[in-house]
């Protein structure tokens, strides 16, 4: 079993991260996972959060949202909508984030079933990079 597997982050736009790693932890749809090489294969829908990447030369962190992770052989590829570096998340600007999401979300924004999810989506995110932009775990 090898020691340590293929971690790679791929937007619509960009790859984002492409990386050896020894431990990779990300917010699925329902919960929290975490991979570590000689996983068995996977398809699961990605959830809004951080992911953590972890290998030999240190640890990175992205916020992830939305898209979709597989985990085949010795490589975990994850399909995001988007991801962002935690190094160029502006800890000021997400907690204003985090602040109006946190207003839509108490202020009518559940009228419908769909709006209602878009709002708790927009705060996820905020949560997530506020915790990325202060180096912990949400």
């Amino acid at each position: 079993m090898a020691n340590t597997l293929r971690c790679s982050v791929v937007t619509p736009s960009s790859v984002a991260l492409d990386a050896e790693a020894t431990y990779v932890s990300f917010q699925a749809f329902d919960g929290q996972k975490g991979v570590m090489p000689g996983a068995s294969p996977f398809l699961t829908r990605l959830g809004t959060g951080m992911l953590t990447v972890n290998g030999a030369k240190g640890s990175t962190t992205m916020v992830v949202d939305g898209g979709f992770a597989q985990m085949q052989g010795d490589t975990l590829t994850l399909l995001a909508d988007s991801a962002i570096a935690a190094e160029s998340i502006d800890g000021k600007s997400a907690v204003t984030e985090l602040q109006q999401a946190n207003v839509k979300a108490v202020s009518g924004a559940g009228t419908t079933p769909a709006a209602r999810e878009t709002a708790e989506r927009a705060q996820a995110l905020a949560q997530a990079k506020v915790a990325a932009s202060r180096g912990r775990r949400n």
